[in-house]
């Protein structure tokens, strides 16, 4: 059966349109895929697209973009050096203008994208709020998941609302990269990151947790009466094209949210031109854009020179505005809506253990290749 959600019924397969030839997703299926399971992060296998996206492609020249070939050249070649690399991918106005794979690595490889997940499910919220399964914002976290604040009697956990939950700022004691590896020896883990003490009042300090995303990736399947994974390929990645080869769960049967998901670098690139265009989609509107708008607009101060909105890292390079996707070892999507531009890197994180961000790429290579500085 499917992730158990009291509303929803017992069949996870998605339907990816309304034409009889689109392709459905079977969540399950893509749950019990062997390489994963068991632990709140997973091993990271590299996993085949079976689906050859080229021919949805535009393909162009950097000089017929306005940009400067020679300048990403540097930046492939600066890249290429690195063991650990494995795509480097530019966009401008919607085409591809530099795509390179390193290290054996192939268009389509799917791999983990880890937390790059978290701002697939911050704009998954926005859709949730537009078609009126969540209230907005402001609405309790204890509404979403009443069964689970039974036994919680804490006014201020009761006060934790769906926005906090986006904004890192929910307040639960919680050491990234630590707690983790508590909450996975617990039978529930939503319960368990719940029953967390607080550190902070709810809504006054950042605290970057992927402890959060799981516990709002829940709400959003009581929300909808589909699992996370259903939804998601619902509602957003199935219009784009995309679809994921496989999807982490907890032992609730909770679709891991903010991790565990696994996508192509073309796919990602798919996800920053939607965020680039203010949720349009070849004509489609997707995402509200004005929840894009808050979603890419500061909403907490995250330190070290950044901001965070609704689950999207803030920063500015070289005088331009930039939202970052932003996954563990570096699987990350630069989204710079002025330029139009999207930059997309992935890490090899089944053999590495890389600790890697592109903003110097950007700074030194890319955004110089637009504006010539």
């Amino acid at each position: 059966m499917g992730c158990p959600t009291p509303t929803g019924d017992d069949d996870d397969s998605t339907a990816m349109g309304d034409d009889d030839d689109d392709p459905v997703v079977d969540c399950e299926t893509l749950w019990e895929i062997p390489g994963g399971g068991g632990t709140f992060y997973e091993q990271n296998p590299t996993y085949e697209d079976p689906v050859d996206d080229s021919d949805d492609w535009t393909f162009s020249a950097p000089e017929d973009q306005g940009m400067d070939g020679a300048r990403l050249d540097q930046a492939a070649g600066q890249l290429e050096a690195l063991p650990y690399f494995w795509s480097f991918l530019v966009l401008r106005h919607g085409v591809i203008v530099a795509e390179h794979y390193f290290n054996g690595a192939e268009a389509g490889h799917s791999n983990n994208v880890h937390s790059s997940s978290k701002s697939l499910l911050g704009v998954l919220t926005g859709i949730a709020i537009e078609e009126g399964h969540v209230a907005g914002i402001d609405q309790a976290l204890s509404e979403l998941l009443p069964g689970h604040f039974d036994a919680i009697d804490d006014p201020a956990k009761a006060s934790i609302t769906v926005g906090h939950l986006l904004t890192m700022t929910a307040g639960f004691e919680w050491t990234e990269d630590a707690t983790e590896y508590q909450i996975e020896n617990e039978p529930d883990w939503v319960q368990a990151i719940l029953d967390l003490p607080l550190a902070q009042t709810p809504g006054e300090v950042f605290n970057y947790s992927t402890g959060q995303t799981h516990v709002l990736g829940a709400a959003l399947a009581e929300a909808t009466g589909m699992s996370t994974c259903q939804y998601a390929h619902q509602a957003l990645l199935g219009p784009l094209g995309n679809v994921a080869e496989h999807w982490g769960r907890d032992p609730q049967g909770y679709f891991s949210g903010g991790c565990n998901v696994y996508m192509t670098p073309r796919e990602l690139a798919r996800f920053g031109l939607l965020v680039g265009d203010g949720g349009q989609w070849r004509g489609a509107q997707l995402i509200p854009a004005d929840w894009v708008d808050a979603a890419v607009s500061a909403q907490a101060d995250a330190g070290y020179g950044y901001s965070y909105g609704y689950l999207f890292w803030l920063t500015t390079i070289r005088g331009h505005a930039v939202a970052i996707a932003w996954g563990w070892g570096g699987q990350l999507v630069y989204v710079v809506r002025d330029l139009d531009l999207v930059v997309v890197f992935t890490t090899n994180t089944r053999d590495f253990a890389p600790d890697y961000d592109g903003f110097d790429i950007l700074r030194d290579h890319v955004i110089p290749a637009v504006d010539g500085t």
